[in-house]
């Protein structure tokens, strides 16, 4: 995932752009509640930042509110998906009675769909490997109940799956088969050429089920060197009981440094949460880091903190990250966020990122593929080869690129010349 950028506009406004997404900050008009917005954010890291410290067994005292209102505070926790952070330790923290109304009603709508949510990841993973499809689950439910215990400590979402590539075709047609369907506009079929490209050069599909989407993974992102082989993964991989029944997910060592290299943690608290948690076991440092999780890892430290047994060197490592880079992350934890916004990838400043990753002459064509032909360029193309696939989809994203360019202004003395002929 590329890193969120600014994109200069007017004097009174910006366009920040994280992926192929664009948000924005408050207009002219909105600037003055900017400062409220301001000190909920602020107090949202301070609570969290308890939050976790209580959960680790220190003492905390409550947090006084000062002259954030409550309605601003909800609407950051919302923003950030932690309200199930703030609702464990809601009288610790002091937080007023009517927010904790409000997190406990939002706690209560999301029981059944983590409880659905749950019983669809069992049924997914276990429908693999009864076909001998190995096969194992992460971030989730699974990501909850290895770093807190309980299952709905990160809320409700998708269902994240990770194979082999060589499985991608049997466990396509076992999801498909049981119920799940790729969702319109992505929906390829094996034999055919936008299928072969979108498994070469992309890392993920989606397929849509009544109970709980799952993206099946056959890399955990789209550039072959950001992460250890799938084969790798899966064979260091933890369990943990999901409904009764184990199920494999990423050692912990794996699942720091995947949100971490992803940067998520630049756009919600809930991924700033996550590696934190993880953090509380100093073995997952062993290895080292790499940049772009090392980053992750200072926006971590300098908003929501670390636990007290993080290796030196580590900090160490972490105090050689550009202050820039840090304002940056922390800048754009307050632009808004579209709710339905799950990240992505867009095409600058993927490309800049993944340049920027890369430690192969691979990674780096992976990079450049990208940014001319990605893989969900193909997935509206119905061709069987590369010969007659290639150009028309390439055809097709430069219909796409044309439409978004901004159409020529008429110039008034043009028109009144018209309208005199």
């Amino acid at each position: 995932m590329g890193a969120p950028r600014a994109r200069p506009g007017a004097a009174d406004a910006e366009t920040f752009t994280f992926g192929a997404a664009a948000f924005h900050p408050p207009t002219a008009r909105a600037r003055a509640t900017l400062g409220a917005v301001t000190a909920a954010l602020d107090l949202l890291r301070t609570l969290v930042r308890s939050a976790l410290a209580a959960e680790e067994g220190q003492q905390v005292t409550t947090v006084p509110l000062g002259d954030v209102a409550p309605r601003d505070l909800l609407e950051a926790v919302r923003r950030h998906r932690v309200p199930e952070v703030l609702h464990d330790h809601a009288p610790r923290l002091g937080l007023p009675p009517e927010a904790v109304r409000v997190l406990e009603a939002w706690r209560a709508h999301a029981r059944p769909r983590v409880l659905l949510q749950g019983l669809e990841t069992v049924r997914a993973s276990r429908l693999l490997a009864d076909h001998g499809v190995d096969a194992l689950t992460f971030k989730g439910q699974a990501l909850a109940v290895q770093t807190t215990g309980c299952a709905d400590a990160r809320g409700a979402g998708d269902i994240d799956l990770l194979v082999e590539p060589v499985a991608m075709e049997r466990a396509h047609r076992l999801l498909t088969g049981a119920g799940w369907a790729l969702r319109d506009g992505g929906r390829v079929e094996p034999d055919t050429w936008a299928w072969r490209h979108v498994v070469r050069w992309g890392n993920a599909l989606t397929y849509v089920g009544e109970g709980g989407d799952v993206d099946l993974h056959w890399r955990l992102e789209a550039t072959p060197g950001a992460h250890p082989d799938p084969a790798v993964l899966l064979a260091r991989a933890d369990e943990v009981t999901l409904g009764g029944v184990r199920v494999a997910t990423l050692a912990r060592a794996d699942a720091l440094r995947h949100p971490a290299a992803h940067r998520e943690g630049w756009v919600w608290l809930r991924t700033l949460v996550d590696l934190r948690r993880l953090a509380r076991d100093p073995a997952v440092f062993e290895g080292g880091l790499r940049p772009a999780a090392a980053v992750s890892l200072a926006v971590a430290r300098v908003t929501i903190g670390l636990p007290a047994g993080v290796p030196r060197e580590v900090h160490a490592r972490l105090d050689r990250v550009p202050p820039a880079l840090l304002e940056r992350a922390l800048a754009f934890h307050g632009v808004a966020v579209p709710s339905r916004f799950a990240g992505g990838a867009g095409s600058a400043s993927s490309f800049r990122h993944r340049v920027s990753t890369s430690r192969s002459p691979a990674d780096l064509q992976h990079a450049a593929v990208a940014l001319v032909l990605p893989a969900h360029a193909a997935l509206p193309v119905d061709a069987r080869t590369a010969w007659s696939g290639v150009p028309r989809a390439l055809a097709r994203r430069a219909r796409n690129a044309a439409r978004a360019l901004p159409l020529p202004r008429r110039l008034p003395g043009r028109e009144q010349r018209s309208d005199a002929a």
